[in-house]
């Protein structure tokens, strides 16, 4: 499912005719998304829902931080296709640190590392995960930089607030292997990477 999202959501957004449509499902994508890997994470079910909020919430209070005063990522808006929003920031960008989070972090949980080297590791995989994204995140606009290009700023923040929500994820005990982990970024670098070509394409 998360595969075949990816794919045919890529192929259906370069063809014009169904490009706003699939472009509109995008909270859609997130959540199929989020809910494909936390059915497979190996954590008890209360506590896996709690570590999810927390880990959401704190990735949504990150942005509306950036957001609001413009001194954590650079200055940047939201743009409408993430869905609704609250203080300027949509709701499910939340949900977006939470995949992130989650995938990256059962990625590396069986390397035999400590937590603060995993959880930097997972953090630079985030950030490298957003380097595809931005130009594709603002061709499509979910987001824009007022015209500017993406700062260096954006990118350290990124690993800094991602180590960060990692070390605490790996440990109150959230990181473990998932089945779906590897398969969701693969899916995902193929959709960025792609568009990235296509953009490219003369």
């Amino acid at each position: 499912l998360v595969l075949a999202m990816h794919f045919f959501g890529f192929w259906l957004m370069l063809w014009p005719p169904t490009k706003a449509f699939f472009l509109a499902l995008t909270p859609l994508n997130l959540l199929v998304s989020a809910g494909a890997l936390l059915a497979f994470h190996p954590v008890p079910g209360r506590r896996l829902a709690g570590l999810a909020a927390l880990m959401a919430l704190g990735g949504y209070l990150a942005e509306v931080a950036g957001v609001q005063t413009g001194v954590v990522f650079g200055r940047y808006q939201y743009g409408p296709v993430l869905g609704w929003q609250l203080w300027g920031t949509p709701l499910m960008i939340g949900v977006n640190w939470l995949v992130l989070i989650v995938a990256t972090s059962s990625l590396v949980s069986r390397l035999p590392w400590g937590h603060l080297a995993k959880s930097a590791l997972a953090a630079a995989l985030m950030v490298a995960l957003d380097v595809l994204i931005e130009p594709i995140a603002i061709y499509l606009h979910f987001w824009h930089w007022f015209g500017q290009p993406v700062p260096l700023q954006n990118y350290l923040a990124w690993f800094v607030i991602g180590w960060g929500l990692q070390y605490l994820f790996h440990q109150l005990g959230g990181s473990r292997p998932n089945p779906v982990a590897a398969w969701l970024l693969a899916a995902q670098v193929f959709f960025f990477a792609a568009h990235n070509l296509a953009l490219a394409w003369p």
